[in-house]
């Protein structure tokens, strides 16, 4: 399946008026349940809330003034109302935790009160896949604050609820493949669930389409980039890498519309409040990881813009809540990532842009500096804690930073030889993140960030016995890991390492005139192949602006 719904967001419109949230009141007794939800007076308008309509919310109706308060009649929903008699409540209000890693209190992420009364019978299991797992899986490392209140999305927005229901019936539809790592797309879509998984993708890109030709607002740009992320796991759990890349791009793309948009009297369309913030934080970041890794070409041609998220710029002191650390780090990383993307990782500079280049070299030096001993005091103070894991990333993000940084200007590639201990700790680091027990199902748990810390080490480390340990890592920590499943790319990193493997001198040392770029690949979905495209380091761009690449065919 190669559906693209971000070839729907040229419909946006973008002269409509951005809607405001009105300041909370006190709880109510009698309003719609929704109001009662958001803790917001409700008009009591019947039979839909007022309030919700203007707010972008769904009403979840009222509930049964002669039921008992706390007795087990159920509130209305609109939760495909015309099968009612089809629909079953959930087994349990406290979340099935399934194997995750690492592993979080349930109530740190939810409250009970958000799952929904009442299912559909046939939606039951694929609702309780993703309550369960997958968005336990993804707030410990993506804009947690955001995922840990998924599912109050997932109720009332029914983009966001379809793409939830087909990415957890693809997940169980690929785990029913007899290999489950490598499912092709025709075993996906024979089986029950992957059938479902289907219909629902499309019921999905439909509703995104219907929102954005309604114009942006703040309530559609969170549908969306929620939306959006689902596509892209949706499609990887299929191994289609090209159009992930290109789902990818287009929601960084209608972030930069949303940003750019105005209304008729010139003011911003979208109103950035915290969590939109904190949305985009998490979408950039996953944007610019991808787009560093020699995987997803799009990803290096989009450049978001900065929202207004100055609270941030600083280096915490380390006695700040995690929260605010993570919140910083992630503003600072994705600054340094798109530097790294506007150099192309380091592999050509040009002459005009040198001087830039140092000046930002000098200053993201000098903050890494600042931020090193806030990292380990804040790891040494969470080591028993769940936190210590995104902490451990954060400072190996940090190391590679710092190395990229210190060798990226020297075009032999011989500098980064030096940097043989930043290496080995980042690799420790990674380390932590390999399962005691393989994993029984799918995961989405592996942090981002882990996959292009791994694939740097291993580009750019010369040490044999470092290399051969990093692939070995690779292999062991994104094992049944979504995100990095896909054998291709493993293949493709020992193919970078046989290919300079072939120049190494007697010494033990491998010659800049042997050194390669992993500058790319191309991938076919449909013969489950990929070619992998290197550059030596001498290189230098001919007439026409091309470089002399090396192809290497990867089957996987």
């Amino acid at each position: 399946m190669s559906v693209v719904p971000g070839q729907y967001w040229n419909l946006i419109e973008r002269n409509r008026t951005p809607i405001k949230r009105r300041a909370n009141h006190s709880k109510v007794r009698t309003g719609c349940i929704t109001c009662k939800r958001r803790r917001v007076k409700c008009d009591e308008r019947k039979p839909y809330c007022g309030r919700c309509e203007k707010s972008g919310y769904v009403c979840a109706g009222y509930e049964d003034p002669n039921a008992k308060r706390g007795g087990d009649t159920p509130p209305s929903t609109t939760l495909d109302t015309s099968k009612r008699s089809n629909t079953l409540r959930p087994k349990s209000l406290q979340p099935r935790i399934i194997d995750t890693f690492p592993q979080l209190e349930a109530d740190q992420l939810m409250p009970p009160s958000l799952t929904p009364g009442y299912l559909h019978e046939r939606d039951a299991p694929f609702f309780e896949r993703f309550r369960a797992q997958i968005c336990i899986d993804i707030s410990t490392w993506c804009g947690g604050d955001y995922w840990k209140r998924i599912l109050c999305e997932v109720i009332h927005d029914d983009c966001v609820r379809y793409a939830a229901l087909a990415l957890a019936a693809m997940l169980q539809a690929a785990e029913k493949c007899p290999d489950p790592t490598n499912p092709s797309q025709s075993a996906l879509t024979q089986c029950r669930e992957g059938r479902i998984a289907l219909q629902y993708y499309m019921t999905a890109i439909s509703l995104c389409r219907k929102q954005l030709m309604g114009g942006i607002s703040n309530a559609v740009i969170r549908s969306n980039l929620t939306t959006t992320f689902f596509f892209s796991m949706i499609e990887i759990l299929q191994g289609n890498m090209a159009t992930v890349d290109q789902i990818m791009v287009n929601g960084a793309m209608l972030v930069r519309d949303a940003i750019k948009a105005r209304t008729p009297n010139g003011r911003p369309t979208v109103i950035w409040d915290q969590q939109l913030i904190t949305m985009k934080g998490g979408f950039d970041k996953l944007t610019i990881m991808w787009g560093l890794s020699p995987f997803f070409h799009g990803q290096r041609e989009v450049y978001t813009a900065s929202t207004p998220d100055g609270q941030y710029s600083q280096v915490p002191d380390k006695d700040e809540s995690i929260s605010f650390i993570r919140n910083c780090w992630t503003v600072f990383q994705n600054d340094v990532g798109l530097f790294l993307l506007s150099v192309r990782c380091g592999k050509y500079v040009t002459s005009e842009y040198m001087e830039t280049a140092i000046e930002h070299k000098s200053k993201f030096l000098a903050k890494l500096r600042q931020w090193m001993p806030v990292l380990d005091a804040v790891l040494e103070r969470e080591q028993n804690s769940p936190e210590y894991y995104p902490l451990s990333i954060m400072k190996a993000s940090a190391l590679a930073f710092t190395t990229f940084l210190s060798c990226f200007l020297d075009r032999s590639d011989v500098s980064y030889d030096l940097h043989l201990p930043s290496f080995l700790e980042i690799i420790q680091i990674c380390q932590r993140f390999i399962p005691k027990k393989p994993p029984t199902h799918l995961k989405f748990s592996l942090d981002i960030d882990i996959f292009p810390l791994v694939s740097f080490t291993i580009t750019k480390c010369r040490d044999q016995k470092t290399r051969q340990l990093a692939l070995k890592t690779f292999r062991e920590v994104t094992y049944r890991q979504v995100f990095w499943n896909n054998e291709g790319m493993l293949k493709s990193l020992q193919a970078l390492v046989d290919l300079e493997q072939r120049g190494r001198d007697k010494r033990g040392f491998i010659p800049s005139s042997s050194r390669y770029f992993f500058v790319g690949s191309e991938w076919d979905f449909e013969r489950r192949q990929m070619m992998a495209m290197f550059v030596a380091v001498t290189s230098v761009p001919t007439e026409s602006g091309d470089m002399p690449t090396v192809r290497v065919p990867i089957t996987f």
